[in-house]
């Protein structure tokens, strides 16, 4: 029987509207004037240099399971150019960077229904998120109303910054709540991160596939035959999922 429903945030029960390039070229003007007003001169290609530090940041993400952040692709930047900047500089300066663009996310029409549906039925539901950032996870869950049915809501950037499929950041979930994993399932876009991770971890999961053929959501040839990448549901809409659940 499940128990215990964890949720995938982007992609899952957000979507971005718009292009990374525009978000960044808006969010990297946007820091530039920040520093600026803190007596902080950078060169006119720091925009390049940064992103091309949070690219390095993501490679290393991927290849070791633990998330390089946001903060620290921006210090490594600084530091690169021999800049130094002040306590909270740093800190400030990506809460800038991502406010260029949050407004860009939007719940899906289902999500916060589905979110409610679950917990009336009463069933713990939580989230876990690959992100290279806490704080953007942390507000998007509160802006888009998902965070009073959501408990806990976990970031891949905080400590120790386990990142999906790693099965410890499942697993973590799980002895917060006190369940064995075969009690939880895990409901996710991306069959590497969420549906790995989640039976790695000794879960169910669930896929969400709404057709978007997303690259990161596609199954690579040499693992199409693999139970692993494989999910145990596939839904299309999020209204299904607590159907899906209730006949495990």
């Amino acid at each position: 029987m499940i128990k215990g429903i964890l949720f995938d945030i982007g992609s899952t029960l957000m979507y971005f509207d718009g292009k990374f390039e525009d978000a960044d070229a808006r969010g990297s003007a946007a820091v530039i004037a920040h520093l600026n007003a803190q007596k902080i001169s950078v060169p006119s290609d720091f925009p390049a240099r940064f992103l091309e530090q949070r690219k390095m940041g993501w490679k290393r993400a991927e290849e070791t399971l633990i998330e390089c952040t946001v903060a620290d692709a921006l210090a490594q930047t600084l530091e690169q150019l021999g800049v130094g900047a002040r306590d909270g500089v740093v800190t400030r300066a990506v809460e800038i960077y991502f406010a260029q663009a949050e407004n860009s996310w939007h719940a899906y029409p289902d999500a916060v229904a589905t979110l409610q549906t679950l917990r009336a039925r009463g069933y713990r539901v939580g989230a876990i998120s690959n992100a290279d950032d806490v704080g953007i996870v942390h507000r998007a869950c509160a802006r888009l109303e998902f965070a009073p049915y959501l408990d806990p809501i976990r970031s891949s950037a905080e400590e120790p910054r386990w990142r999906k499929p790693d099965p410890k950041i499942f697993q973590w979930a799980a002895k917060l709540w006190n369940l064995p994993p075969r009690e939880i399932a895990y409901v996710g876009d991306a069959p590497r991160y969420d549906i790995v991770g989640a039976h790695r971890a000794g879960m169910r999961a669930i896929l969400i596939d709404r057709g978007d053929n997303a690259a990161w959501q596609k199954i690579p040839d040499d693992k199409v035959n693999d139970p692993e990448w494989q999910a145990d549901a596939v839904v299309e809409e999020l209204t299904e999922v607590p159907t899906t659940v209730s006949s495990w």
